[in-house]
């Protein structure tokens, strides 16, 4: 399969950073001036290279740096599109101290941002009463309320109700508050988006706050930003950083042209086909260190291993290679690591956030900061490989090489039939008569089941786990009574 050019630039510039991703380093980027000898504060890490300057906590923690010389989690908890009454539990099992995760990203169009709050004083709460934690909260504007004045009041109410809600009112918490436009317009063609219809439901102070956005689409979304940029530099509103989701690159540019503008956006939200496909996007924030974030449901993408079987596997020998390599160094033992977790790890060591959300206890685990920062480095050849695979997965083209481990069958005592177990318990599948005395092999993948029955008696058989990695072979021999 070949790559796109879009994807040979995207992995020309990760692969030669990821050999040092997770060393400790002095490759500090800052835009503000500063003491470029001074040494960094004793409860600071040390700041890398990457899409945006990666570093790793004391607490075990993979963080970056903005471009305002802000440390923010790499790593977070998507609550956006959860069920309501999911909020707060998700959020409260987030910030315990085997996950840490810090980082929460919502939007003021959901009006959960009172249930997240609750789920951090309720977390808090489960916590040490000395514990104290820094909480980034990553909140957005929705196309409805575009224009300097409505977006005004929307960044207002976001803050009042996490200042009002109990879990921001406790005294160990420290809020740091990120804004950002959701969409910088509405649009007719895509099939969710009803303009019109989406202005009747504006709330009356809203509305008569300003004109309808969408009558103004190239204009209102710059209205928004003067308005972002003003609350960040007079901090009326306490914001930590301010930023744009869904931009595409005409609009980054429109906003270089903004006449007033002083503060570049410190963080885009956007797909992985965009990181995948658009250099030109990702360029322009490397350029300007815009913080990339990626909040698409990766575990989706990946949802059917049969749109692109062969990657699945590559996938799986990555994710089963750093198992390896977590045992060997005695690192934290974990079940299993998923082809999810290796995406996500790969942006994370790029320096790219991920916020994946989940309704699941064991996927919030899985996917949370402290799991995702004890992964190893991926080498450049794994890089690479993850990169393969993603594509191949977004585009649908799979790899043109499979991968799979080997196992040899000997019948030892007596003519046998060979069966392959389905994964899901649901059957099994005849593969082969092997005679007393002869050997048949087969490719197979890790963790797979056979059984060996006696070719004259069915009730008479010997079950096998293959144990063998990707690559490596395995032999059993079989012996019935």
């Amino acid at each position: 399969m070949k790559l796109s050019a879009a994807l040979l630039l995207t992995l020309c510039w990760v692969s030669s950073q990821s050999a040092v991703a997770w060393s400790w380093g002095s490759n500090n980027k800052k835009n503000d001036s500063t003491n470029d000898n001074a040494e960094p504060k004793p409860e600071e890490p040390s700041v890398l290279g990457g899409l945006s300057p990666v570093s790793v906590s004391a607490q075990g923690i993979p963080m970056v740096t903005l471009h305002n010389d802000l440390l923010m989690p790499l790593v977070g908890l998507g609550v956006e599109y959860l069920p309501p009454y999911m909020v707060p539990l998700m959020t409260a099992s987030a910030l315990q101290p085997d996950k840490k995760t810090y980082l929460f990203d919502t939007a003021h169009v959901t009006g959960n941002e009172n249930m997240l709050a609750t789920g951090i004083s309720q977390g808090m709460e489960r916590l040490d009463a000395k514990d104290a934690l820094e909480i980034h909260v990553i909140t957005k504007v929705w196309y409805t309320h575009l224009g300097y004045h409505r977006t005004m009041i929307s960044v207002q109410e976001s803050f009042q109700t996490l200042k009002e809600s109990v879990g921001l009112q406790d005294p160990r918490v420290t809020l740091k508050l990120h804004v950002l436009l959701q969409w910088p317009r509405c649009y007719e063609n895509i099939e969710w988006m009803n303009c019109e219809l989406d202005e009747a439901t504006v709330a009356p102070h809203v509305q008569q706050a300003g004109p309808p956005p969408h009558q103004d689409k190239d204009n209102a979304w710059k209205e928004s930003w003067k308005a972002l940029q003003d609350l960040y530099l007079q901090q009326t509103v306490p914001v930590a950083s301010i930023g744009v989701a869904n931009f595409h690159y005409k609009d980054l540019k429109d906003m270089d042209a903004m006449e007033g503008l002083t503060v570049h956006p410190h963080i885009l939200q956007v797909s992985v086909w965009s990181l995948l496909y658009d250099p030109l996007l990702v360029d322009y924030c490397q350029e300007r260190n815009i913080h990339l974030q990626i909040v698409d449901a990766i575990d989706g993408i990946l949802a059917d291993p049969s749109r692109a079987p062969n990657a699945h596997h590559h996938l799986l020998k990555v994710a089963d290679d750093l198992q390896a390599k977590l045992e060997k160094e005695g690192g934290p033992a974990y079940e299993e690591l998923t082809p999810v977790q290796v995406i996500l790890a790969w942006l994370v060591q790029q320096g790219v956030s991920v916020i994946p959300g989940t309704e699941r206890l064991s996927e919030l685990q899985q996917n949370s900061a402290l799991t995702l920062g004890s992964l190893p480095t991926l080498s450049n050849g794994q890089v690479e490989t993850v990169a393969h695979c993603l594509e191949a997965f977004l585009s649908g083209d799979d790899l043109e090489k499979d991968i799979h481990a080997y196992v040899t069958f000997t019948a030892k005592s007596k003519d046998t039939m060979l069966y392959w177990q389905k994964p899901d318990g649901t059957g099994e599948s005849k593969i082969a008569f092997i005679g007393k005395g002869r050997s048949f092999n087969e490719t197979t993948y890790p963790k797979h089941h056979f059984r060996i029955y006696d070719a004259r008696n069915k009730d008479n058989f010997i079950d096998y786990h293959v144990q063998a990695r990707f690559g490596e072979h395995q032999t059993f021999e079989a012996y019935l009574d």
